[in-house]
């Protein structure tokens, strides 16, 4: 069988993290994996699969699951056994700045003369940092690579079937490497589609991918995935917000990934992603990054084109309250048959909320399109706080388990409602506006080089890994005012029955012991001397794993309600059966059977600032362009609804 062209690693947080004793925290509570952040992100799905189509054998090394899952695990002899051209490492997420390094020198030494290929948000802020970096080979940059990956990928096969040196890539845009001679250039970021059309978001590529490698974990997309099988459809590369600490901001998008507009996926193939997910995959599907960014055609063709092919219960994410008010929410109701709603809210306070770049909505209308989506049949609906953020004081984060009370009472302490709390931590956001103009914000940052971050990331707690300090509060304030919060927020839905009496106790239990074992920590910090502390560490390592987990809330409470239903099995059967025939036929020929979509996604193209749909419309009041040749026929729908 000949090597894989290209597999994608995605590594733990922190690669030792099985020997080192660090108290995480609650920095991953309100996300489904754990502190050591083993989901991957979708990228490697979307860039695997256009990589397949064009004739690139593409896998994904999920190593984070496997060390989870495996406390025996042999990183070096799996990794030694890995058969590949090139590699490439994902450092979309800050948090991975320890163990993305790691991984790739063990690599390198591994696999000398094989590329390591590195690509994501991060990375393209850190970019200049990484190709420094004698394990790193290449840096692709910005939001949407398919093409640019693809077309070095070609050159990478090119040079090994003909065995000579790669040669110049000067041309392959959005790409910053090193030549034969070590010599390091940085190309133009110039690839900016307009559009996410080209790019599949269907999960064929990683299903396929399990059935042709017989090998389930390396393709988990988290560690509890298996018991809670979420899937995520991405609406838009790119914001039109401007929050302080987003790193995905649109001054973020901006300043560094080149993208002015937001490149939308066409709302047809949105509904066709989603019905090719509930074919095989029975649990909630999110709709990632606020569709009615788009404006009201798009969010109407969308939904309606969902009704009566909805199987899954499915969640939308919003920034924010829809301008069409109880109207929307009855467009959900009259078209989906389960459907729930997301918002991060960030913090009761409306300056607070102004000053973080949230200032579009009040805390009346929030309360308001609450009432709202629950009137008019939402299966839940969760809200997000946050600490930590710009002009926050402690007494601010202190009022909002008292905020939480009156919301609570103000629905008629409806159980549907789900609220939580949990710090803006391990890192703000890098190439946010925040991070980038600190003192403006009133912040001071502890890390801003890569370096400085990798540092940070193997400090003994959340607390100490933390890259900044808001003027308005300190970090030991902030944790503990975190902490009381989400004490609170706790014993309010205990004591109105959103949790059960045992659910209720037990977090309560949780955040004090985490509470009191950051202050034992700062004792043994203080106390021990420097040549005894990692034997002291190494003492609490069992606490700081136990209460490093659903730590402020269970991570189940973040459970939208599911069930597998026949047509899931039906589905899973036959294309297991029709994968394994196409495995058996292609191995007869010493080769990997194709995982690409059966879809005909066209080819990634390069966008253009002047666009037929950006001409029409008014780009700050209906977002920017989504396949410009529909939009025109998707305004007629809209109008005459």
């Amino acid at each position: 069988m000949n090597p894989m062209d290209i597999t994608f690693v995605h590594c733990p947080a922190v690669y030792d993290f099985r020997e080192r004793s660090i108290m995480y925290g609650p920095v991953s509570d309100m996300v489904p994996s754990t502190p050591i952040f083993e989901m991957y992100p979708l990228g490697f799905t979307t860039l695997g699969e256009y990589l397949e189509r064009h004739g690139v054998t593409a896998r994904i090394y999920n190593l984070a699951v496997m060390m989870l899952f495996k406390k025996s695990f042999d990183v070096e002899s799996n990794l030694a056994r890995l058969n590949s051209l090139a590699f490439g490492i994902d450092l979309h997420w800050m948090p991975h700045c320890h163990g993305t390094i790691e991984i790739a020198r063990i690599l390198k030494r591994l696999h000398p003369g094989h590329p390591i290929i590195f690509g994501g948000l991060s990375s393209s802020i850190f970019h200049e940092d990484l190709i420094q970096y004698d394990c790193i080979d290449y840096v692709l940059r910005g939001d949407s690579t398919e093409e640019p990956f693809n077309m070095l990928m070609q050159r990478l096969k090119q040079a090994d079937q003909s065995k000579t040196v790669v040669g110049d890539l000067s041309d392959i845009p959005n790409l910053t490497w090193k030549d034969a001679t070590g010599a390091i250039h940085v190309n133009p970021l110039t690839w900016i589609p307009d559009n996410m059309d080209a790019i599949s978001l269907d999960y064929a590529y990683p299903m396929k991918g399990v059935i042709r490698h017989h090998d389930l974990l390396s393709y988990t997309p988290f560690k509890g995935w298996l018991s809670y099988p979420v899937t995520a459809s991405l609406v838009c590369r790119g914001c039109d917000h401007v929050c302080a600490t987003c790193g995905g901001s649109k001054y973020a998008f901006e300043k560094h990934f080149g993208r002015k507009n937001i490149a939308f996926r066409d709302p047809d193939l949105l509904i066709n992603d989603i019905e090719t997910i509930q074919k095989h995959i029975w649990g909630p599907i999110f709709v990632l990054n606020d569709f009615l960014q788009a404006g009201p055609a798009y969010a109407h063709h969308f939904i309606k084109g969902l009704k009566g092919k909805l199987v899954n219960p499915i969640g939308f994410e919003l920034f924010g309250p829809p301008a069409e008010g109880k109207d929307f929410y009855r467009l959900l109701n009259d078209n989906l048959p389960a459907w729930s709603v997301e918002i991060s809210a960030e913090s009761h306070d409306d300056t607070v909320r102004a000053a973080f770049g949230k200032g579009h909505y009040t805390t009346e209308q929030l309360e308001q399109t609450i009432i709202d989506a629950l009137d008019a049949g939402a299966q839940r609906f969760d809200l997000y706080f946050m600490t930590g953020i710009p002009s926050q004081t402690g007494a601010s984060i202190r009022e909002t388990g008292d905020y939480v009370k009156h919301l609570y009472e103000r629905v008629g302490n409806d159980p549907r409602l789900l609220v939580f709390t949990s710090p803006m931590a391990p890192f703000l956001d890098v190439g946010s506006r925040v991070f980038d103009h600190p003192e403006a914000y009133g912040y001071t940052l502890k890390a801003k080089t890569f370096e400085e971050h990798r540092r940070q990331m193997v400090m003994p707690s959340w607390k100490h890994i933390m890259n900044y300090e808001s003027d308005c509060l300190s970090t030991d304030e902030m944790v503990d005012a975190t902490y009381q919060a989400a004490l609170d927020i706790a014993d309010v839905k205990g004591s109105i029955g959103v949790l059960s009496e045992e659910q209720a106790a037990h977090t309560h239990r949780q955040i004090e012991e985490a509470r009191s074992q950051m202050n034992r920590l700062d004792e043994v910090l203080r106390e021990t001397p420097a040549e005894h502390l990692d034997t002291s560490l190494r003492g609490l390592r069992d606490e700081f794993e136990r209460l490093s987990e659903n730590t402020v809330a269970e991570k189940s409470d973040l459970n939208w309600p599911h069930e597998i239903k026949p047509v899931h099995i039906i589905s899973n059967l036959g294309l297991g059966l029709h994968e394994v025939g196409k495995h058996i036929k292609y191995g007869i020929q010493g080769k990997w059977s194709p995982a690409c979509s059966d879809y005909p996604y066209p080819d990634q193209t390069n966008g253009d600032e002047c666009g037929t749909y950006l001409n029409q419309h008014d780009v700050s009041a209906e977002g920017s362009r989504w396949i410009s040749e529909k939009a025109a026929r998707i305004e007629d729908e809209y109008d005459n609804d």
